[in-house]
């Protein structure tokens, strides 16, 4: 082998370990093994008795095991998302590097509770909040990113509707609108045929849930509820691999926690029903 070709491969071989050393740094906080766990969250309590573990793994697996129901599950996270996840995890440690526990609010009941362990390089920090506690923005955003990996989970073993609402960020000032798109695609093999109220009915319903127990149901920009309109169930269709979509906006002009719940569709007696719902924290 000539000169040239030992150089070319030597320069290869340390281009390839370069790139190899980048790769470990991105995930460097964390334990990165497929037999260590990232991240594990335990969901316990309700009514049921609700008991569920996930694992998140640093290659992008996820290992999802409800104990109550038996049913077990590994799934393999986009890319995308899973940079999301490590990135808001990262975000979180940085904020409570030593972790914290979120108390529910007084008088609250049937609650679920919530534990977010995350294993670091050089210890293990715990994060533990309840479905009626206030929970802190960084809390939220990876919140925000868990559901949308449940969401992948659920996918393929049941559901054949994927409801999301899609917005930019989850934290506001108190007089700053809010912009936020709701998205129901089919990725089911057959046709979806559903009915609205009238003709005029959005295909969502969308409520917001106030920090002091009022709730409000908005529409969508462009569709004003207050017109006349002919009182008839209209009949629609929502083809296999189709989606729709419609936009909302609002002004929250107190600060605390708001709730926003997405049904589709929205008639209440439709056979089956999807939902979704984020918080948005305004301060």
């Amino acid at each position: 082998m000539n000169r040239k070709r030992i150089a070319i491969l030597v320069l290869f071989i340390v281009s390839f370990a370069v790139v190899q050393i980048f790769s470990i740094m991105e995930k460097e906080s964390f334990q990165s093994g497929r037999e260590e766990y990232v991240a594990k969250l335990n969901i316990s309590g309700g009514i049921a008795g609700m008991q569920i573990e996930v694992n998140y793994y640093g290659n992008g697996s996820v290992f999802y095991r409800n104990f109550r129901t038996n049913f077990e599950k590994s799934i393999q996270v986009p890319g995308n998302l899973s940079k999301e996840f490590f990135e808001r995890l990262k975000s979180l440690v940085e904020a409570y590097p030593e972790g914290f526990k979120l108390e529910p609010k007084p008088g609250s009941a049937d609650f679920f509770t919530y534990k977010l362990t995350i294993s670091l390089k050089d210890k293990i920090v715990s994060f533990e909040w309840t479905d009626t506690s206030n929970i802190v923005p960084e809390l939220n955003a990876i919140v925000q990113t868990i559901s949308k990996i449940n969401d992948i989970i659920v996918r393929a073993s049941k559901q054949e509707i994927i409801l999301n609402v899609l917005i930019d960020k989850y934290e506001y000032r108190v007089g700053e609108k809010v912009v936020f798109k709701v998205v129901a695609k089919n990725v089911g093999d057959e046709d979806l045929r559903y009915s609205s109220p009238t003709p005029c009915h959005p295909d969502f319903k969308t409520i917001i849930y106030f920090p002091d127990g009022r709730e409000v149901e908005i529409y969508p920009k462009g569709v004003p509820m207050d017109r006349p309109c002919i009182q008839v169930v209209e009949e629609r269709v929502l083809e296999s691999g189709e989606e729709r979509s419609l936009e909302y906006e609002y002004i929250f002009n107190v600060a605390g926690n708001y709730r926003i719940k997405v049904w589709f569709p929205y008639a209440q007696w439709a056979e089956k029903r999807w939902e979704k719902e984020i918080v948005i924290i305004v301060c």
